[in-house]
């Protein structure tokens, strides 16, 4: 109730707020409330860093065991036990429940009270798990923790190995004198309970609509077995142009003597292991407790291009000798792709040396952590590639970003088998520097402290084919980001950076990236007028930026639009999964849209689907963008009154997905019909909102845009009919035989009469040999809202079907 009641009073401060910034009399004011808002001064922690167990030995990008021969790797992923306590260095004598690892402690057996939120009951999980090492002595060992939260503290068979701050980088810790092979080993892993558990200062993840921070070992646990000569980790960078690969290979010599050694690059196809290249060898000599990095070239006669088309994947197996034995070895998986951004004339984005348009959406998998529905899924990995294989692929999506906070890692492995370009978002949500009870805060967050999980967490996933760039924040007035963006680039010049887009690109070729939720209501977030309706869409030009809220604004500073921009966000007509209602801040949409009305669950999907699928292609139609995704496909959506009285989180969704079901990942029918025309490689879209446009019983030109994302072209008909409620057709015009070329994008204007009736739909539809399938387009006229289901004329059904 408490919760509850805090959250009243900071909506209701909000709303005092927005009904101030409405009064022209309070400009003053509001220019110095705003200021107050988006400013973050700097913090007294900016340079305070504490020592951690980052990885600087085995463990970095070695969470997949491809194939290794000589690098043994130990999974210890599974069942262990777990018991709350104090936060100090008593471990329990007793361990009572039983929980599973990768996961989080809220799915412990028995469970434990109000995880993920303060409580009097504890300040830490203490975690352990028995295991028997290796029978074959190892002159190295290594336990790699490859993400937790909050904060980690590690003991083997009682001896302390050393702690951990950062929640999103791979920790690494020396067993090598602790351990005993051949026999059974205690491991004891200490996390904090909940954020507050490390200092102000460490980034622990920022979101203003996230009120449940889980504990728990999140990602994969494992040993790995070397020599005393490792490699610590592997970048590979693929060169299209060339036709070669470089191979930056980071070694280090952990003894007490001098080392001569022999690294050893060998390319192959990854599912054939067909070699594609050479074995390339490099002779090198290390002093002890030396570390070294190594670039070589491998060139290739002739390389398959990796793309979401075509997700085809090599690997490189790379083996460091020692005295003529192989000490480690590591095998790499990465695609051969070139992604681009470019500025200026002809910007956009290139996949490819090709120009290359983005579809698809956003996976809030942090808020998804907080769905009573989650359980263990985000672990199971047929339930994630049935994700990405399924819905994703049939709704013509090539591209989705990780929106606040990054995933486990083998979700970024089927990313590049399954075919995505993923922006990988970091988790700062920060728009304003206001904290928010039980919400975590990035106000005081280290820059030195994230530096250190920048690049950890890029020197983690920089051979992932499917990432294009990197993503620094989300809404994001908090000058950290931005500064530290500056201070990693340089890790990876392969990618582009968005380092959150309310200040100038940090590159001179990063893209820009919008939210134009137009119809918010608020005009403190994103637009200039609160009470849009459909037909103001008419009015924009849909040419970035499109975002002018005081507070939500796209930089539009000197040059800014020089660059190029992706269109990550857009909607705003969230709905509870069972349909009863929408969402607390997506109520407004809907009183704009159906003013008046008291929708039901099917009439509330009708409006999502008719509007979001047609405003897609409104967003596509003009260009402006390189890129659309809506959000959300996968986020929490708890409705207050069906969460789980034994669900710790009783606070209801703020976004929400579309699924119905989500373990069976079944979709909401309307949304699942609708998506797969919105996001049709080649579309169209009929280009006029405005009910008064369409005057019953007159000749009307019908503005229609025609828009090719592919480089195929060819003739397509275009037929545009007009029908009742029931499906019925009133009016009819085909026009055949319309060349579009490839990556074409125009508006065809198309005469149709109208029909003397109130209530009609303008369809519009686009059928060709060359397309897989028919793509439609539609606007209501006449009803009282769009939220009034109708009829698909048979004419256009059977057409689908029949394709």
């Amino acid at each position: 109730m408490k919760i509850f009641k805090k959250i009243m009073i900071g909506l209701a401060a909000l709303a005092v707020v927005g009904f101030l910034l409405k009064d022209p009399i309070t400009n003053a004011f509001k220019a110095n409330l705003i200021k107050n808002f988006k400013d973050f001064p700097e913090t007294e922690f900016k340079y305070k860093e504490l020592p951690g167990s980052y990885a600087n030995t085995v463990c970095q990008n070695s969470h997949v065991n491809h194939g290794e021969s000589v690098r043994n790797t130990q999974l210890l992923d599974g069942e262990w036990n777990i018991e709350q306590g104090p936060l100090n260095d008593n471990i329990p004598e007793q361990f009572n429940s039983k929980v599973q690892v990768p996961g989080f402690v809220s799915e412990a057996v028995p469970a434990f009270k109000d995880v993920g939120i303060e409580s009097d009951e504890r300040d830490a999980f203490w975690y352990k798990k028995t295991f028997v090492a290796s029978e074959q002595l190892f002159a190295q060992s290594h336990l790699c923790i490859e993400k937790a939260k909050y904060g980690v503290k590690v003991w083997l068979n009682g001896t302390a190995l050393g702690e951990h701050f950062g929640a999103y980088s791979v920790s690494e810790y020396d067993l090598s004198k602790s351990i005993k092979y051949g026999q059974e080993n205690e491991l004891i892993v200490r996390i904090g309970s909940e954020y507050t558990s490390v200092p102000e200062f460490i980034p622990v993840g920022a979101d203003l609509e996230k009120r449940g921070w889980f504990p728990g070992i999140w990602d994969s646990v494992s040993l790995v077995y070397t020599g005393a000569s490792t490699i610590v980790r592997t970048k590979v960078e693929p060169d299209i142009d060339n036709n070669q690969v470089k191979v930056i290979t980071t070694v280090k010599n952990s003894s007490e003597n001098p080392t001569e050694m022999l690294l050893t690059q060998q390319l192959t196809e990854w599912q054939s292991k067909n070699s594609s290249a050479e074995p390339l060898e490099t002779a090198l000599t290390l002093k002890p407790e030396e570390t070294k990095v190594v670039e070589q070239i491998i060139s290739m006669e002739s390389a398959q291009l990796w793309s979401p088309e075509s997700p085809f994947l090599y690997s490189v197996t790379t083996t460091l000798m020692e005295d003529g034995k192989a000490s480690d070895d590591r095998v790499t998986r990465f695609g051969m792709r070139k992604f681009e951004w470019k500025s200026g004339e002809g910007k956009g984005f290139f996949l490819n040396n090709k120009r290359y348009y983005m579809r698809g959406s956003n996976i809030a998998l942090h808020r998804f952590f907080e769905d009573q529905d989650r359980k263990l899924l985000p672990w199971n990995k047929e339930w994630v590639k049935e994700l990405y294989s399924g819905h994703m692929k049939d709704f013509n999506w090539n591209t989705f970003r990780f929106h606040n906070g990054r995933a486990p890692n083998f979700w970024y492995d089927l990313a590049d088998e399954v075919g995505f370009i993923v922006v990988d978002e970091y988790h700062i949500f920060a728009p304003i520097n206001r904290i928010v009870d039980g919400r975590a805060n990035s106000i005081n967050w280290s820059l030195k402290e994230l530096e250190k999980e920048y690049t950890a967490w890029i020197q983690e996933n920089w051979n992932h084919a499917s990432i294009g760039w990197w993503d620094a924040s989300n809404e994001t007035h908090n000058p950290l980001p931005y500064e530290v963006v500056s201070l990693v680039r340089h890790l990876d010049p392969t990618r582009a950076w968005d380092a959150g887009s309310y200040r100038a690109p940090n590159g001179e070729n990063d893209p820009l990236e919008e939210h134009p939720y137009k119809f918010s209501g608020a005009q403190f977030l994103n637009s200039t007028k609160v009470d849009h309706e459909l037909k103001d869409l008419d009015d924009f030009s849909r040419i970035p930026p499109m975002t002018n809220g005081p507070v939500f604004r796209t930089h539009d500073g000197e040059g800014a639009r020089n660059h190029a921009y992706i269109n990550n966000e857009y909607g705003w007509l969230w709905i509870t999964r069972d349909g009863s209602e929408a969402t607390g801040i997506a109520d407004i949409a809907y009183d704009l849209l159906a003013p008046g009305v008291e929708l039901t669950a099917q009439q509330r999907r009708e409006v999502y689907a008719y509007f979001i699928s047609e405003l897609t292609g409104y967003w596509r139609a003009r260009r402006g963008y390189a890129g659309v995704k809506h959000f959300v496909h996968l986020s929490k959506c708890s409705d207050k009154d069906t969460i789980p009285e034994d669900w710790p989180l009783k606070e209801p969704s703020a976004t929400c997905d579309n699924f119905v079901d989500i373990p069976s990942l079944t979709i909401e029918a309307k949304w699942q019909f609708w998506a797969p025309h919105a996001f049709a490689p080649v579309g169209i879209n009929i280009d006029r909102w405005n009910e008064e446009f369409y005057s019953p019983g007159r000749k009307v030109p019908v503005p229609v845009a025609l828009f090719n994302d592919t480089y195929e072209g060819g003739l397509v008909t275009v037929t545009l009919l007009t029908a009742d409620k029931e499906g019925k057709v009133l009016s009819k015009v085909e026009v055949k035989d319309l060349a579009i070329e490839q990556l074409e994008a125009r508006t065809e204007t198309i005469d149709i009469y109208l029909p003397n009736t109130k209530e009609f739909v303008v369809y519009a539809q686009l059928t060709g040999d060359w397309l897989k399938a028919p793509v439609l387009s539609r606007r209501k006229v006449g009803f009282a809202h769009p939220g009034v289901e109708t009829q698909l004329p048979t004419i256009l059904s059977k057409a689908i079907e029949n394709k």
